[in-house]
């Protein structure tokens, strides 16, 4: 259970990222960090809903954990893969240096801080997903 959520997860959070930064792209549009945790609730919301529906059943304490975990790790990577690409293929790559020096300035225990910070949200959120919303969405499958 805990590989297929991760990997579904994965999938659609590529594909949601794929989505956004095209649109981005091509209407030349400034996303937000709004549009990225929306797309990453979206994507552990999809993940969960395919992994109750297959294995009929709402992920245990620990599994829960572990997932929560796991999808944090991989919404890091991808979006560190998308960041990438985007530098790439965008004509606004002079921005992110910006960012860069803007970012250097700031105290590294403050910077630290904001990152704990918001994984231990990103991992809440999963949490709660993976959890309570998960054990929702079975009673809806399974009326009793």
């Amino acid at each position: 259970m805990i590989t297929k959520t991760i990997l579904n997860f994965t999938g659609l959070y590529a594909a949601l990222q794929l989505c956004i930064i095209t649109i981005g792209e091509v209407f030349n549009i400034d996303m937000n960090s709004g549009v990225q945790i929306g797309a990453m609730i979206g994507a552990a919301y999809g993940a969960m809903a395919a992994s109750v529906s297959a294995f009929g059943r709402a992920p245990t304490l620990r599994e829960n954990w572990m997932m929560s975990v796991s999808v944090n790790i991989s919404a890091l990577v991808v979006s560190f893969i998308s960041l990438i690409a985007l530098l790439f293929v965008s004509a606004d790559a002079p921005v992110i240096d910006d960012l860069m020096i803007v970012i250097s300035e700031l105290p590294m225990g403050l910077v630290m801080i904001g990152f704990a910070v918001a994984v231990l949200l990103q991992t809440l959120v999963c949490l709660l997903i993976f959890g309570k919303v998960a054990r929702r969405y079975l009673t809806k499958l399974n009326p009793a």
